[in-house]
């Protein structure tokens, strides 16, 4: 009987999801998931699904207003964490985290003197600019490239 079932909001369909809409389910939870790709593979299991982004936030208040929404569920280490949490605060759902839990992840500089103030080693932080790709291979690794490195310099790199 769906009526007494609590409602979670999964975000994502994406395939490794699959397992999270299972889990919910035996768990006793009416899955409903969105993604913005119709074909998401993880909305073949939930019990009900959108094809809404969810970076999408106005949309996932109207779809948490509509279902009566008790929870929402993504991955924590994903940028679907902050969207997760914009939602929560605008329909006054519960989240596990709060926004300064995220910052501290989400930036490296800032991870790093997270790890330093427990004593935890982390990569020494150098300047790669003018060198080339044979110098920067001379280092041995782990060489750890800035945030803001685009993804092509980096992968050339790495």
């Amino acid at each position: 009987m769906m009526m007494n079932k609590k409602k979670v909001l999964i975000l994502s369909g994406a395939s490794y999801m699959i397992e999270v809409v299972e889990t919910a389910k035996t768990m006793g939870l009416y899955t409903i998931l969105t993604d913005n790709m119709v074909e998401a593979q993880a909305k073949k299991f939930a019990d009900k699904s959108y094809d809404s982004s969810v970076s999408n936030i106005e949309a996932l208040v109207q779809i948490a207003k509509k279902e009566q929404i008790d929870g929402v569920f993504n991955t924590f280490d994903d940028i679907n964490t902050w969207h997760a949490l914009a939602l929560c605060k605008k329909t006054d759902l519960p989240i596990y985290t709060v926004s300064e839990q995220l910052r501290t992840p989400s930036g490296s500089h800032r991870f790093e003197e997270y790890c330093q103030t427990f004593n935890v080693p982390v990569i020494e932080v150098g300047v790669f600019d003018g060198l080339y790709e044979w110098e920067i291979a001379a280092l041995g690794s782990p060489v750890k490239l800035p945030d803001w490195t685009p993804a092509k310099e980096a992968l050339q790199v790495v």
